[in-house]
């Protein structure tokens, strides 16, 4: 594996914060000190305009912009919903933001210009009713939801559900085609582990082998960049206990650029890692023992293409 450079950026800048530096001109990796954002978070999504959205625990929306402002939106109350009710993820499309939850069988869209009301996707088949939804994106025909089963639809207001392949990884490939990330035969085969499949089933790449007795636990798809370039998140271990995390930028199957990140210990969200629009990563990562919030990153992966 041969990567041509890694620039490992802080997101934003957030004076008055111990330990929050400024923008580094030539940053190393693992300088990256991050943006203290307080609160307790179920998701993270980037927006086109280089902020990033933190959904809250207590239902709303924590805006960081590009120059270091956080705002707060609170969310409206989903008529006849109960407390326990909550949303666990969000997509920004635009001006637009989209929530899901588990109780819930349809997108809640919040225009951020009028963050008063919702207005709902929802299908037209009788089969989603019964959908407990945990993640939502969007592609280039609508939008991609995950069920707490696993499985993933593509999801038009007042169209028919339309269930994309086993194993479809949430986030739109190439020209909007799944990816498929099949899983391992048993408990104790982890040998498909590592391997990603177009929607034909033609192989796309498979993750590094670790040395052992580590072994590859699971690849997560994070979307396909401005460059062209796949990304992935891959995680490590030997036991429950060592798990590593490490970023790949892969075109025409070859690694052009990775990098280590921290794992989402501490964190009780659904995703703690997502591609932004402009191609960079960004992530959350938790505080030391004791310390309510996050340290909020961006990461940009600078290799030859």
């Amino acid at each position: 594996m041969k990567t041509a450079g890694l620039i490992l950026v802080m997101l934003l800048v957030l004076p008055g914060i111990p330990g929050v530096s400024s923008l580094f001109a030539s940053p190393v990796a693992g300088n990256d000190a991050g943006v203290f954002v307080p609160g307790r978070f179920m998701s993270l999504a980037g927006a086109p305009d280089g902020s990033v959205y933190l959904l809250t625990e207590t239902q709303q929306l924590v805006r960081v912009t590009g120059d270091g402002n956080q705002t707060t939106i609170s969310l409206p109350r989903v008529f006849e919903s109960k407390p326990t009710d909550r949303f666990c993820d969000l997509a920004v499309d635009g001006n637009s933001v989209a929530l899901c939850g588990f109780a819930f069988p349809v997108l809640f869209v919040l225009d951020l210009q009028k963050p008063s009301e919702y207005s709902i996707v929802r299908a037209s088949d009788q089969e989603a009713a019964s959908l407990h939804l945990l993640n939502v994106s969007r592609d280039n025909e609508g939008w991609r939801v995950r069920d707490a089963e696993g499985y993933v639809f593509r999801l038009k207001n007042e169209q028919p559900l339309s269930r994309m392949p086993d194993f479809s990884a949430l986030e739109a490939g190439e020209n909007s085609k799944a990816i498929v990330l099949p899983p391992p035969r048993s408990e104790n085969d982890l040998t498909m582990t590592g391997r990603v499949q177009k929607e034909d089933g033609r192989l796309l790449w498979v993750a590094p082998t670790p040395p052992a007795p580590r072994k590859v636990m699971s690849v997560d798809f994070l979307g396909v960049d401005p460059a062209g370039r796949t990304n992935f998140v891959v995680m490590t271990a030997s036991g429950e206990l060592d798990s590593e995390f490490t970023v790949y930028a892969v075109l025409r199957g070859q690694i052009v650029a990775s990098a280590s990140i921290p794992g989402p210990y501490g964190l009780e969200m659904q995703r703690f890692c997502r591609l932004a629009p402009d191609g960079s990563i960004i992530y959350a990562q938790s505080l030391e023992k004791g310390k309510e919030g996050i340290l909020l990153k961006r990461l940009r992966l600078e290799g030859k293409n």
